[in-house]
């Protein structure tokens, strides 16, 4: 199949699988669905480092916010604002990322998993699917986000980011621990974040995109 006509199916798969009548369900196999479509590009080297699974669904369910920036390894700012939880029965949340090394630009469309790989820890990840300004990036990619609430104000708060394509900012320091950099908060529960029953694996959420 063209590289045209694979970018079309996954379009229209999306679609499908967007205005499903099923929300839990679609938000559960949005990702393991298009995975064979969006990671054509990953290299053997890149799917070593997928993981095996094993991070769960926190529970009881809850949400997490954030909003920052990070020092990627050549001392530039990559901008984030990234949310993600459980919300009626289903997964709720939203990416936008910048990489101003580069001007790297990644939006979600999607979130098809909230997660954690350790109960009762702080660390939560978001993933999903997302658009690119990469014309070489087949669209859409997967993302693993994760987010570390180290209290406030925030200066021992953690994010990093995976995508498909083998893109990746390890899990680091917000403004590499000095302030200003940001915060994420991670929210208690409430009656309204409930998520899928029952609740998908890692494999499903994340569609083996690797802890970054």
């Amino acid at each position: 199949m063209s590289q045209e006509g694979r970018q079309r199916e996954v379009r229209e798969k999306t679609q499908q699988l967007l205005h499903g009548s099923l929300k839990h369900v679609r938000a559960a196999a949005l990702a393991a669905a298009l995975v064979p479509l969006a990671a054509v590009a990953v290299t053997p080297a890149v799917a070593q480092q997928f993981s095996s699974g094993g991070a769960v669904v926190p529970s009881p369910c809850d949400f997490t916010t954030s909003g920052g920036f990070v020092l990627t390894d050549l001392g530039k700012e990559a901008n984030f604002g990234a949310h993600g939880g459980c919300k009626s029965d289903g997964f709720w949340g939203h990416l936008n990322f910048v990489d101003h090394t580069t001007g790297y630009h990644v939006d979600s469309i999607a979130i098809t998993g909230y997660l954690t790989p350790l109960q009762g820890s702080n660390i939560r990840d978001v993933c999903g699917m997302a658009t690119t300004n990469n014309p070489s990036d087949p669209q859409p990619v997967l993302f693993r986000v994760r987010l570390i609430d180290n209290g406030e104000p925030g200066v021992a708060d953690q994010f990093g980011i995976r995508l498909s394509t083998g893109y990746s900012v390890t899990t680091r320091l917000l403004n590499a621990g000095m302030r200003g950099g940001g915060n994420v908060q991670l929210h208690a529960p409430n009656p309204s974040t409930v998520g899928p029953t029952p609740s998908p694996t890692e494999q499903t959420m994340c569609g083996g995109v690797a802890e970054p």
